[in-house]
């Protein structure tokens, strides 16, 4: 497969000689597969080819052999002889280049993965106690431990000292009060799920023993009113001009133009529309699967013939070999399933090109937009509940307070002077 990329006979020769000569034509292969472009395979390919021939020069005979030294050695011996440019970054090229080759050595199982440095930190035993109670008695989602762990280690690293085990168990209501304040003070996160998260955690220290009372009571509570803010939309003109910013010609353009149209019909979430699978597109009944989100309930919804086209045009360009089954996919190698955080990224970036400018706009734009289009247009409360997946109608009501149209015929009129 080095002569989908190569046609030098020298260059072949050099590929397949060495340690890692017997795994080039299916390193080559790999890279094919999953699209990459010319320019990418051949950079990498390269740099990978002159580390083989430092293999060669250090004796080293056997790809298993290899270790993070032998890179560390040839980064080092490379970039001596290379030159840094504006916005290039020779280290970060070649290392990225033997990362993909030793991670492809890893899956055909040439090599074993290399085990973890564990990080040590003051508060490593309390917390991983935590997140594997979180894990396992709670059974909390990958993502929800990902934040407990952020906002509970940030508390634990402000202790520093304190944190370790001989120190953690004396601390008094006083000095937690005080770190607490001054944590909450300066912490730049959603401070009422920060609080919430405290809490927990101090209930944990409590009922295991690790403090000598519940300090959970000590987290001061944040004030937040229910339905206090209100949900922000886009006029259907600018919705147009979002639109047209996309250059649908394009396999990025037709994918992207696909995403913001499925958003824009239905008011789903970017999560919904990350984890859209091949399997909830049913066309034979023209129907499309909703998965649940935050404990909402699953929907099954009518495939709109504006949704359908624009889906159609970017499946035209979707990758075919791959085992991922979500629909949307990344367009340059290596292939991988977009995630919510990118396509909020993608309706903010297309907003921008569109000349809208909204405080907070992103995806969750696009479904305050769609219920509040729906409640203009008389749709029932119940139907919008339903389309957006809301299990209870108290969740959809914020919207009420947009529909302009009805607030109007609800209010009183302005009582006069004298």
């Amino acid at each position: 497969m080095l002569e989908f990329w190569y046609r030098e006979k020298r260059t072949l020769v050099d590929f397949r000689r060495g340690p890692l000569g017997p795994y080039f034509d299916r390193f080559a292969a790999h890279l094919k597969d999953h699209r990459y472009s010319v320019g990418a395979a051949t950079e990498i390919l390269g740099k990978c080819c002159q580390f083989n021939a430092f293999l060669i020069e250090n004796k080293i005979l056997q790809a298993d052999k290899i270790t993070q030294t032998e890179v560390d050695s040839f980064l080092e011996l490379y970039l001596v002889q290379t030159r840094t440019a504006c916005l290039y970054s020779p280290r970060y090229v070649a290392r990225n280049a033997l990362n993909r080759l030793l991670d492809y050595l890893i899956q055909i199982k040439v090599r074993q993965p290399p085990k973890p440095k564990p990080v040590k930190t003051p508060y490593g035993w309390l917390l991983d106690r935590y997140l594997q109670h979180l894990q396992e008695e709670c059974e909390f989602s990958k993502v929800t431990l990902q934040r407990c762990r952020a906002q509970v280690g940030s508390f634990l690293e402000a202790l520093r000292r304190k944190a370790r085990p001989n120190h953690f168990k004396t601390l008094s209501a006083e000095a937690v009060e005080g770190y607490v304040k001054q944590h909450l003070k300066d912490s730049p996160e959603n401070l009422s799920a920060l609080a919430a998260a405290l809490r927990r955690f101090f209930r944990f220290c409590a009922i295991h023993q690790h403090t000598r009372m519940d300090f959970s009571g000590l987290i001061p509570p944040v004030r937040r009113y229910r339905h206090a803010s209100l949900p922000k939309g886009m006029e259907d003109s600018a919705l147009e001009r979002v639109l047209g910013a996309i250059d649908k010609n394009t396999p990025t353009g037709a994918r992207d133009y696909a995403i913001m149209v499925l958003m824009m019909a239905y008011g789903l979430r970017g999560v919904s529309v990350a984890e859209l699978l091949l399997d909830d597109l049913d066309w034979q009944r023209s129907q499309i699967r909703i998965r649940a989100q935050k404990g909402g309930k699953e929907v099954v919804l009518p495939l709109m013939d504006t949704v359908g086209d624009a889906l159609i045009g970017y499946l035209r360009h979707r990758v075919d070999k791959t085992p991922f089954r979500e629909v949307f996919l990344t367009v340059k190698a290596p292939v991988r399933p977009l995630n919510s955080l990118v396509i909020s990224h993608l309706v903010r970036e297309y907003m921008r090109k569109a000349g809208v400018t909204m405080a907070g706009g992103g995806s969750r734009t696009l479904r305050h937009s769609w219920a509040i289009r729906a409640l203009a247009n008389d749709s029932p409360i119940k139907s919008i509940a339903d389309v957006l997946g809301h299990r209870y109608i108290d969740t959809t009501f914020i919207y009420a307070k947009a529909d302009l149209k009805t607030l109007r015929d609800a209010a009183m009129p302005w009582p006069e002077k004298g």
